[in-house]
């Protein structure tokens, strides 16, 4: 019975750890996972990095207005503004294009409910550290937080 629920949890989870490892190392270079949590309407994630470098596979922005260009041409962007932190990114973005900043928000806000509090500690720092580099994949609705102070990514994905 225990393995019955265990499968059924199992298959009702928006993501799995294996999963986001995976698709993640397309973009970046993971070491050990932090913590992981997955149910059908969130996962959330933070892995240790092996090198804090962004990978070619994912596009690397300086400001919003590029981002949202890049966006539209491969479905995935990172945003390296060092003269604001990711959260202020984040607002730029929405006052850009309304619709795809808010389909970003809406993946912190809808992935926080999977972070246990090393996560969410974790995701709270790198989102107001100016050094950080915010990025986001429309294929899986993944935000992404590359803390290079840290060495840690975190990842946030909510209900699609």
């Amino acid at each position: 019975m225990v393995l019955a629920a265990l499968s059924l949890t199992a298959a009702c989870a928006r993501d799995d750890e294996p999963a986001m490892r995976a698709r993640l190392d397309q973009w970046f270079s993971l070491g050990e996972s932090v913590g992981f949590s997955a149910t059908q309407e969130c996962a959330a994630g933070a892995f240790r990095l092996v090198d804090p470098s962004i990978k070619a596979a994912m596009p690397v922005t300086s400001g919003a207005g590029e981002m949202l260009l890049r966006l539209g041409q491969s479905g995935r962007a990172a945003l390296d503004d060092r003269a604001q932190p990711p959260d202020a990114g984040l607002v730029a973005l929405i006052n850009r294009d309304r619709a795809s900043g808010m389909q970003i928000r809406r993946a912190a806000l809808e992935g926080r409910a999977c972070m246990d509090d090393t996560v969410e500690s974790a995701f709270r720092y790198a989102l107001e550290e100016p050094r950080s580099t915010l990025a986001f994949d429309r294929d899986s609705g993944s935000l992404m937080i590359l803390d290079p102070v840290t060495g840690v990514l975190v990842v946030s994905v909510g209900a699609r």
